[in-house]
């Protein structure tokens, strides 16, 4: 039998041999949702799940049928769930009693895609809550994006299964533009490109720094500079261009400005940077003594900024994706149920062509990573000039880079940008 508790009321199902049918049920405190039973005769042994919430709710309900339908597949029905997650379970069979108590944690979210129109204003906006419940070490990941909960992922170590959280290698696009106050934010140049790569089975992921004048064939015909398809052509195509030009199954893009990087980091509370050289740039008001520190929003954006340095743009991207894997270092500082205000937070000053369940099951991802193996390199090139401008040519080595990160794990030596 499998029992279900919400805000103190024990839902009980069934699950024994054909000897041994669940018929009772018990319950604590004063329930706040009626208590209900059911019985079914399964092939399973006789076993009890209780799952507990302290507070009632539609997303606590949802997690307790859950884990009532993965106790009883053939007396309960199915929560709605991912494709993943069915299949994730499929070889879960409980023999064995267990209590289930959780704490669930939720926020509603909104994502703007960002449009590239000269009359810029946020049109494609989607609105979602996603819901995150810890029970023990079990984490279970939902969306609701107005239809009712659907579960998107879970880690149910009690039963022996490690994370699912959609698919093994996930990749995405991190673009920060040079949009000024008043610019619209995310149909600018683009001024930081990164790949990110994420692979929970190993623990592990990369962050890629595409330099932003690398040249590249362009939607618009011939070859342009990365950064100003961006502004060109839009953030969908400058995606398309990086998809071509690394050969990688890029899910989607995250992209922000100057403004909201700033307000981004400092609503943070700042991210932890091994800053490597001292600095005293009046461009880029990059300011800073050498060493570990914590850079607020002012500080963190003139770091990821200065490109008055011997290694030109090849370092600057260096520094941002540092900038990067201390944003990695503070989330996991946190606790997985600050995981929908984080998402809040973000999607406040981004823009993003993910969905909701996209989102959400990336940034639990990042929780399962060692972030100590999580590698940040620069593709290498060459400063030339093309039709007066300065470029960069990027070094056939980069083809092997991309190779080398088809499964999301970076192996291969890169060499780190000159100082």
């Amino acid at each position: 039998m499998v029992a279900g508790l919400v805000g103190g009321g024990l839902f009980l199902f069934g699950g024994s041999d054909a000897s041994n049918t669940a018929t009772t049920t018990t319950s604590e405190g004063t329930p706040t949702v009626p208590t209900t039973t059911a019985s079914t005769t399964t092939t399973w042994p006789s076993f009890e799940i209780t799952v507990r919430f302290d507070t009632g709710g539609d997303l606590q309900t949802a997690v307790a049928d859950f884990y009532a339908w993965i106790g009883d597949r053939n007396g309960v029905e199915p929560p709605p769930m991912s494709d993943g997650v069915a299949d994730y379970v499929a070889d879960i069979s409980p023999t064995e009693n267990m209590f289930v108590r959780g704490e669930t944690a939720q926020a509603t979210i909104e994502i703007a895609e960002a449009v590239l129109d000269e009359h810029f204003d946020e049109v494609n906006v989607s609105t979602a809550t996603v819901g995150v419940a810890l029970a023990g070490s079990d984490v279970v990941l939902a969306v609701d994006e107005g239809e009712g909960w659907r579960i998107v992922g879970a880690k149910l170590e009690r039963f022996g299964k490690e994370a699912w959280y959609g698919e093994p290698v996930r990749m995405v696009l991190v673009i920060g533009t040079d949009a000024r106050p008043g610019q619209a934010q995310p149909v600018f140049r683009a001024d930081s490109v990164h790949i990110l790569t994420s692979v929970i089975a190993e623990r592990t992921g990369a962050v890629v720094g595409i330099p932003r004048d690398s040249v590249v064939e362009v939607p618009y015909g011939g070859t342009d500079k990365l950064t100003h398809v961006n502004a060109l052509a839009g953030t969908d195509a400058m995606l398309d261009v990086v998809r071509e030009l690394s050969g990688l199954e890029l899910e989607g893009y995250v992209i922000t400005g100057f403004l909201g990087f700033e307000q981004l980091v400092n609503e943070f509370g700042g991210v932890e940077v091994d800053v490597p050289f001292s600095m005293a740039e009046p461009k880029s008001g990059a300011y800073l003594s050498a060493g570990l520190q914590r850079l607020w929003g002012a500080n963190a954006l003139a770091f990821s900024r200065n490109r008055t340095l011997s290694g030109l743009d090849f370092t600057r991207s260096y520094h941002q994706g540092l900038v990067i894997i201390g944003a990695l270092n503070g989330a996991q500082t946190r606790d997985i149920l600050d995981l929908p205000s984080l998402l809040q937070m973000l999607t406040s000053y981004t823009w993003s062509n993910l969905s909701a369940e996209d989102l959400l099951t990336l940034a639990a991802g990042t929780f399962e990573l060692d972030a100590d193996t999580v590698r940040s390199v620069v593709l290498p090139g060459s400063i030339g000039t093309s039709g007066g401008a300065s470029v960069v040519f990027l070094d056939p080595l980069a083809d092997d880079i991309f190779a080398d990160l088809a499964d999301g794990v970076l192996t291969m030596d890169v060499p780190r940008p000159t100082d």
